[in-house]
């Protein structure tokens, strides 16, 4: 019958064992100055060799030479590896994870071994175990017979009581790097007389995620598909992968705004079978390759490294959300349609104000006064102020975080905070989470698409009559989204009839107002609705030392009034 590699090449001695080194020299070291504790936790993700080594332990722990390693020679040592060793007990705690099984592992520590030196239980996915079970298990681990030695291994030890985890000596096995592996399947490769690259085995490495018998297993399963020599191609089809090329043409597609592409190659890819969170992790990997060969040589095949930067951190920020998504395909195409949309965007707001000569500029200047006084005089809306600049062909505001920065939406976003509290309803933030779940008929919308997804990312935390309370976990997000709470009104109001004021926070500022909230309820101190100020921003003058930017390019420099 045939044996799997993983089997056939599972070390039989610490010598063998492959990236696990600060381990295994603490154990040797342990087994030859007689210094061999009662229990052991080894933990760590699959197939790191938590098991193997816990079995080499176990057999060199009665070796007779007591040199740290199993010797193979000595009766104890030949006596371990057969099938009639009664001293060395494996049990898979997910299969017997009764109160009732423990029980009996405790009513017979105390027999003594009958042919090694100490008998050792090996308790698989320990963490498996009830509550029932570790209480009982928890008195003998306390006070075990000397003769008698634990090891525990798990790949969950947040699962593990503390009073258990307390008792044992602990060894965290660390993933083992991309390096340690492919050397390793290179040895399997030669001794098996397979055919393949260096490349391949780099790739198989990375694609198990720091798992040696995953690893293994896949080369096992390449060579069981390919009739002669393993190649890349092979690797791609049987793993159902996107190849590398591929997502570079899609960064290209990015980069050049491409959106019915960028759409249709998820789409594809998605009917293919390709494994979207996988492909979104090659994507991440493909973009940081990009970006250290942008800042190492100063080269780079896209129009611009920092929007490259920038679509990194986007799928970073995301890959929680996509892998939470029961539709990641949706997902994805939204995130990639609203990155394109809001960059070009912006390039072309930089684009028309940095056209303007020295004499617009100067105009601009005179117009901004005019614009500023009627402002005083008639309390000019935002959108009333627009219509002016592009009537006098005025230069738009551009730098729009800069002008969050330097307003008083803080201010704003504090009293509007207040005054949620002031009159919060719990049936209308309950009402306000069923409308929401209407933005998802616009996500697609080319208009406000971007706006929609930006608000279904958010989480509601509480909503009055008027005012609605939002966060995002990140800062940058808020701080990114506070520049478009006007469109935020509008698609709110005008498209699932939420006419609120919103106010816009972060996760961390949310529970410290929270807690300060429930902390008020306590005292009995009550909130206070606070009449809120018009939103007001000072706009700051750009200056760059660049060429591009050295054409003068003046912004408003006084207080503009929003509605």
């Amino acid at each position: 019958m045939y044996q799997t590699l993983y089997r056939k090449y599972r070390p039989k001695n610490f010598d063998e064992v492959v990236g696990q080194n600060v381990v295994v020299k603490t154990l040797k070291n342990s087994i030859k100055n007689d210094r061999i504790n009662h229990a052991y936790m080894f933990f760590g993700p699959r197939g790191v060799g938590k098991t193997s080594i816990a079995k080499i332990f176990a057999r060199s722990i009665n070796c007779s030479k007591k040199d740290g390693n199993i010797c193979n020679e000595c009766e104890f040592c030949n006596f371990s590896i057969s099938k009639d060793c009664l001293d060395i007990i494996e049990i898979d705690a997910a299969s017997n994870n009764g109160v009732d099984e423990i029980r009996e592992l405790r009513d017979k520590v105390n027999l003594v071994p009958s042919e090694l030196k100490y008998k050792v239980y090996i308790i698989d996915e320990v963490h498996m175990l009830t509550i029932q079970a570790f209480n009982a298990l928890l008195k003998t681990l306390e006070e075990p017979p000397s003769h008698v030695i634990f090891i525990l291994a798990t790949t969950d030890p947040q699962k593990v009581p503390e009073t258990i985890v307390s008792r044992c000596q602990c060894f965290s096995f660390n993933r083992i790097s991309d390096k340690d592996i492919s050397e390793n399947l290179r040895r399997i490769c030669d001794a098996e007389s397979i055919k393949v690259s260096d490349e391949v085995l780099l790739k198989i490495a990375e694609f198990s995620n720091g798992g040696m018998r995953d690893s293994i297993g896949m080369l096992d399963k390449l060579y069981a598909y390919c009739d002669a020599e393993i190649t890349m191609q092979d690797f791609i089809d049987l793993n159902k992968i996107v190849s590398n090329s591929d997502i570079i043409e899609l960064i290209h597609l990015v980069d050049l705004g491409k959106m019915d592409e960028v759409s249709s190659a998820i789409s594809d890819w998605n009917s293919n079978g390709i494994n979207l969170i996988q492909l979104m992790d090659s994507i991440l990997v493909c973009l940081q390759d990009v970006i250290f060969d942008s800042l190492k040589n100063n080269k780079c095949d896209f129009t611009d490294v920092n929007k490259i930067i920038k679509l990194a951190n986007l799928i970073n920020e995301k890959m929680f959300d996509i892998k939470k998504c029961s539709t990641p395909k949706v997902y994805i195409q939204i995130m990639f349609l609203n990155f394109m949309n809001s960059y070009f965007l912006d390039k072309n707001i930089s684009r028309e104000i940095i056209s303007q000569n020295k004499e617009e500029n100067k105009i601009e200047n005179k117009e901004k006064n005019k614009v500023l006084s009627v402002k005083k005089e008639k309390n000019t809306t935002e959108k009333e102020i627009a219509g002016i600049i592009e009537e006098k062909n005025v230069a738009p505001i551009v730098n729009k975080k800069s002008d969050i920065n330097n307003s008083n939406i803080d201010e704003i976003i504090q009293i509007r905070l207040n005054n949620t509290f002031a009159e919060a309803d719990k049936n209308e933030l309950n009402n306000d989470k069923e409308s929401f779940k209407k933005l998802n008929d616009f996500v697609f919308d080319q208009n406000i698409g971007f706006l929609a997804c930006s608000l279904l990312d958010s989480k509601l935390r509480v909503s009055s009559s008027k005012n609605l309370v939002i966060s995002y976990e990140y800062d940058s997000v808020v701080r990114e989204n506070l520049t478009h709470l006007d469109e935020f009104y509008d698609v709110l109001s005008n498209k699932i009839g939420i006419n609120k004021k919103l106010a816009i926070v972060s996760d961390e500022v949310w529970e410290k107002e929270k807690k300060l909230y429930i902390t008020k309820l306590k005292n009995n101190e009550k909130y206070s609705y606070v009449e809120e100020p018009n939103l007001v921003y000072n706009i700051i003058e750009n200056d760059s030392t660049n060429d591009a930017d050295s054409d003068s390019i003046s912004v408003f420099g006084d207080i503009v009034e929003v509605e």
